[in-house]
C-alpha cells in the first residue's frame, strides 16, 4: 500500500495503515521501530503531516525542543503538526474546583472520590515507582464509588483497564500458570543478565531496588512533563511554527481528519483528558 505524507511518531498500537507510524518498538507490521530520542528518521521536508499523541510528555523537559525540531526538520514548508498531551489546565481546573467544593462540603463522599482520581491523574505518571501505580489500584477495585466521573477522565482506555481487572478476578491464576512463571523466572536467572540481577538482589537488595526504580523511569511509562496551550504554544512557535491552535478531537486542518480514527473511537474521543494542538510549518 502506497503510504500518504502523514508521519504518526510513538503510535503504540493505535495507528492507521495509510499513514508512515514509528514507534519505540514494532507494534504492528505497518510500524517502524525506532528510538525518538535519537531524532527522527526521515529527511528534511519529507511529510505534509506530523502527528504525535500522548508522547511528547514522556520527553524530558530539556529534550522536547529538540523533539519539536525534528517534527519541523521532516515537515514540509506549510504542513502541519498535530500533537495531542494530557491537558495540564483541565486537570488544574478540576482539581481547585473539587478542592473547593470539598472544603465546603467534607462528608461528601463522592466529591473525595472525584478529588482522590484528580490527584492520581495529577501526579501518579510522575512520580509512580511501579508499573501501573496508584492508578492501576484504583482502578482494580471490583467497585468505583464516582465510575462515570473517571470513565468521562480517561475514556476508553478506562473500560479496558477496568475490563481486564476484572477477567483477573473471573479467572484467577491457576497452579499451572504459578508453575509456569516460576520456570520462565529460573530461565530468566540462569542467563547471565538474569544471573547478575539475581545476585544484585540476594547481596545489594536496596541498591537492586533502586535500578528497579531507574528502569521504570527510564521506560517510557513515566510522565516527565506536563502542558497546558500557552506553554505547548511556546514550544511549538520557538520551533518556528506559526498559526498554534487549540482544536477539537474532532476537528482538523488535516484534509478527512477524521477518516484516520486516531483520536477517537466509535466517534468519541479516545482520550477526553487531552489537549490538541496545531500548528503550520
Amino acid at each position: 500500500m502506497d503510504k500518504l505524507p502523514y508521519l504518526n511518531l510513538g503510535c503504540g498500537s493505535h495507528f492507521n495503515q495509510q499513514w508512515v507510524n514509528v514507534d519505540t518498538l514494532k507494534s504492528g507490521e505497518d510500524v517502524i521501530a525506532h528510538n525518538l530520542l535519537e531524532g527522527v528518521p526521515f529527511d528534511d521536508n519529507s511529510f505534509e503531516v506530523v502527528y504525535h499523541s500522548h508522547v511528547l510528555e514522556h520527553f524530558q523537559k530539556n529534550d522536547a525542543p529538540e523533539f519539536i525540531a525534528e517534527c519541523y526538520r521532516v515537515l514540509k514548508p506549510g504542513g502541519v503538526i498535530r500533537i495531542a498531551v494530557p491537558d495540564l489546565e483541565q486537570i488544574v481546573n478540576n482539581y481547585t474546583r473539587l478542592l473547593n467544593m470539598g472544603k465546603a462540603d467534607p462528608a461528601n463522599e463522592k466529591i473525595r472520590a472525584d478529588y482522590e482520581w484528580i490527584k492520581i491523574e495529577m501526579y501518579d505518571q510522575t512520580v509512580r515507582n511501579v508499573t501501573g501505580g496508584e492508578m492501576a489500584n484504583y482502578l482494580s477495585a471490583e467497585t468505583l464509588p464516582n465510575n462515570d466521573f473517571v470513565m468521562e477522565r480517561i475514556g476508553h482506555e478506562g473500560y479496558l483497564i477496568r475490563q481486564y481487572f476484572a477477567r483477573l478476578r473471573e479467572n484467577p491464576e491457576t497452579k499451572k500458570d504459578r508453575a509456569k512463571k516460576a520456570i520462565d523466572k529460573i530461565k530468566r536467572n540462569l542467563s547471565f543478565r538474569g544471573f547478575k540481577y539475581l545476585v544484585l538482589k540476594v547481596f545489594f537488595g536496596h541498591e537492586y531496588k533502586l535500578m528497579e526504580i531507574g528502569k521504570l523511569r527510564q521506560s517510557g511509562e513515566i510522565h516527565q512533563w506536563m502542558y497546558d496551550i500557552y506553554s505547548l504554544g511556546n514550544l511549538l512557535r520557538d520551533a518556528g511554527f506559526k498559526n498554534v491552535e487549540q482544536k477539537r478531537f474532532d476537528e482538523s486542518s488535516i484534509p478527512e481528519w477524521r477518516s484516520f480514527g486516531l483520536d477517537e473511537i466509535n466517534h468519541a474521543v479516545r482520550k477526553p483528558d487531552s489537549l490538541f494542538a496545531e500548528a503550520i510549518k
